[in-house]
């Protein structure tokens, strides 16, 4: 015989009504990130609602809540203590690491902004506490939700041959300096804030991990961040990849894929806005063919796949933890190569 617990006897109820009882997120942070994507999709969504919002500045967690008629509002504390399910963490990235371990020791799944950590160490702290209270988190590169990167996958099997370079490029010019990105005891600086988007798409591409790296960064002389950061990384056969960014250029968001038969690039890859028509072109034969994609919310996207994945309706789409870990050590890789000015071997880490 069955016993049925509250929880179990909501769900079941649920099911025999129809209706769906919805998760509840809790955000951490009241940054442009949340307020451009988080709040757009969730004001949508049929499987989650914001259950609390909270921030350092209690005025401005009260003036969120009162703009996104979410009724909970506090201090991060009053978040993590709350009855919510998944802590969405959208804090200056030296923070993830304190908030990520509070959350998950609350029992609290976790969605956090990239990147999620400073280094590999906070990597490997942030993974044992979820794995200690049995919560899952997920570093929050939506880009890799955007339908266009299946295309790119078919075109790829289809048409491009062998893999030999992946090239990935993400600058703009250079943010307001008030702007937390130039602080780095808040882990500021390009590499954390955007090279890290090109160096998981590489990671995407070759399904693989470098074998090695080679960095080089140029600072700020006033701030004293990385304000460009160029890495080549070596994967094996032989095949490259060639990570570009900065601020201080023209805007590009985008990659390509040099092939045996052919070259594949996009338009926007990373930062890609919910009504934007993306565009694919495979290069081949002297010929440009272009591939329209339409509009998505990769946010959205990422966010219903979390949802779904910690209440068990689907299956990981891959290794939520284990990415991130293999991102953070490759981040980590990238910083040492830099500061030692070597070649440095993932094997390393090992």
């Amino acid at each position: 015989m069955e016993i049925l617990n509250l929880h179990t006897m909501k769900i079941k109820m649920n099911e025999i009504t129809g209706t769906k009882k919805k998760l509840q997120i809790g955000v951490l942070g009241c940054s442009r990130v949340a307020k451009r994507y988080f709040f757009p999709y969730i004001s949508s969504s049929e499987f989650a609602d914001v259950g609390f919002i909270g921030s350092r500045s209690l005025e401005k967690a009260q003036q969120y809540a009162k703009d996104y008629g979410v009724t909970k509002y506090g201090s991060y504390e009053d978040v993590v203590n709350s009855d919510v399910d998944i802590i969405y963490i959208s804090l200056p990235i030296s923070m993830h690491e304190e908030w990520c371990i509070k959350s998950a020791k609350a029992g609290k799944h976790v969605l956090c902004e990239k990147s999620s950590t400073t280094s590999y160490e906070s990597a490997k702290k942030i993974l044992h506490a979820c794995k200690e209270n049995n919560v899952r988190i997920l570093e929050a590169f939506a880009f890799r939700f955007h339908p266009q990167h299946k295309s790119i996958k078919n075109l790829i099997d289809n048409e491009l041959g062998e893999i030999n370079n992946f090239y990935g490029i993400f600058g703009f010019s250079p943010p307001n300096e008030n702007d937390i990105r130039w602080q780095k005891e808040l882990g500021g600086g390009v590499l954390n804030d955007v090279t890290c988007y090109p160096i998981c798409a590489s990671r995407i591409i070759f399904n693989s991990e470098p074998l090695s790296v080679l960095a080089y960064f140029e600072y700020d002389k006033k701030f004293g961040v990385e304000k460009y950061a160029n890495a080549l990384l070596k994967y094996s056969n032989q095949k490259t990849a060639f990570i570009s960014s900065g601020y201080g250029n023209y805007y590009q968001s985008k990659y390509s894929i040099w092939g045996s038969d052919a070259k594949i690039s996009t338009k926007r890859a990373y930062s890609v806005p919910q009504d934007y028509e993306a565009s694919i072109f495979l290069d081949k034969n002297d010929e440009i063919i272009e591939t329209t994609v339409l509009p998505a919310d990769q946010f959205g996207i990422m966010c219903d796949i979390f949802c779904n994945v910690v209440t068990k309706k689907i299956t990981n789409p891959f290794d939520f933890e284990q990415d991130l870990l293999n991102q953070a050590k490759l981040m980590e890789s990238i910083r040492i190569s830099q500061q030692e000015n070597r070649v440095v071997l993932l094997s390393e880490f090992d």
